[in-house]
């Protein structure tokens, strides 16, 4: 990795901490293009290294080490998830071309996630006592997941679980709808439409017929036309776009926060209230205050987009070159 330069922020919860660097998380060798999609609160970060093709690997990045290639079945694999103990979620390509469910341990070794009479599986989230949120074919039907630590599984019915949470409640998609099911199973459908983000509380946000919504414990919050909702933290906070233009909302008080006009986005929000996002082509991030700081740039990269926020302020993101390619970097 490459540390380019070294921006001074302040991590929540503390006066001023030590500069962030924007490091360029690179390639495998031999790879072209690289991707992160989580980072954890010790900074190491999960991704993609790509090839030629459609040639891909999944990688972990820890902090003052070299790009770590994840085990996998002889072929392809992908990373979708870390969790505080470093395990990455995500699959692995089978000798049949199919997608297998797997996690990572600390160390890189690879454990396959089984569901009985599955034909193909995918896992997309991990929490921190590594339970496994994702998808599997069963009879030609999509069933959402649930993978204990130890590996059973647990079928939740028909649908594709995408998150979920300390306590083992899942959020996820069934069909066109909108879904939750609590630790025990039940499924609730909170509306026909598109899921975006959830918290650790179970609640959720995404769009119903181009309007922003967010799915709280106690029901439904409208945000209204041309809202996107991204992300919510646990600590009442949600932040997407509006129009265009980055935005957090209050959840509890229901006023909006324009943070940067437009083009801009927030992307991630933690429960220090602390945002990451985009403003025009550069990625930035906003203080509880709202104070923005543009994020360092890696030197002849067109744009930079976030995929991720840790608690303690690590971000993590995408570099993309004028000639198409693009690098995970991280500011940490």
């Amino acid at each position: 990795m490459v540390a380019a330069v070294v921006a001074a922020l302040l991590v929540p919860g503390t006066a001023q901490a030590a500069p962030l660097a924007l490091e360029d998380l690179g390639t495998l060798p031999g790879d072209l293009r690289s991707t992160s999609v989580d980072v954890n609160d010790s900074g190491s970060v999960a991704g993609n290294s790509y090839g030629t093709g459609t040639s891909q690997h999944a990688v972990r990045w820890d902090r003052f080490e070299q790009i770590k290639k994840l085990a996998d079945l002889g072929f392809d694999s992908g990373a979708t998830a870390i969790n505080r103990d470093y395990v990455v979620a995500g699959y692995a390509i089978t000798a049949s071309g199919q997608t297998q469910a797997v996690k990572w341990g600390s160390s890189g070794q690879l454990t396959q996630l089984t569901v009985p009479g599955a034909t193909s599986s995918i896992a997309y989230d991990i929490n921190d006592s590594g339970t496994v949120a994702g998808a599997a074919t069963i009879n030609g039907v999509t069933q959402a997941v649930l993978w204990a630590s130890w590996g059973e599984s647990t079928i939740l019915g028909e649908g594709s679980a995408r998150h979920v949470t300390t306590s083992n409640t899942v959020i996820g998609t069934s069909g066109n709808d909108v879904v939750r099911w609590n630790a025990s199973g039940v499924r609730t459908v909170l509306d026909a439409g598109v899921f975006l983000g959830a918290n650790q509380l179970g609640e959720a946000t995404g769009t119903v017929g181009g309007n922003g919504v967010l799915w709280l414990r106690n029901g439904k919050t409208q945000l209204g036309a041309a809202a996107r909702p991204f992300d919510i933290n646990d600590n009442g906070a949600a932040v997407g776009e509006l129009s265009s233009q980055a935005t957090r909302w209050d959840v509890s008080t229901g006023s909006v926060e324009t943070l940067a006009p437009a083009p801009s986005r927030a992307a991630e929000v933690n429960n220090s209230w602390v945002v990451a996002g985009t403003v025009g082509t550069s990625a930035a991030r906003w203080d509880m205050g709202g104070t923005q700081t543009v994020l360092p740039s890696l030197p002849g990269a067109a744009r930079h987009s976030v995929t991720a926020l840790s608690e303690v302020g690590h971000v993590s993101g995408v570099a993309t070159f004028a000639d198409g390619t693009y690098r995970a970097v991280a500011w940490r």
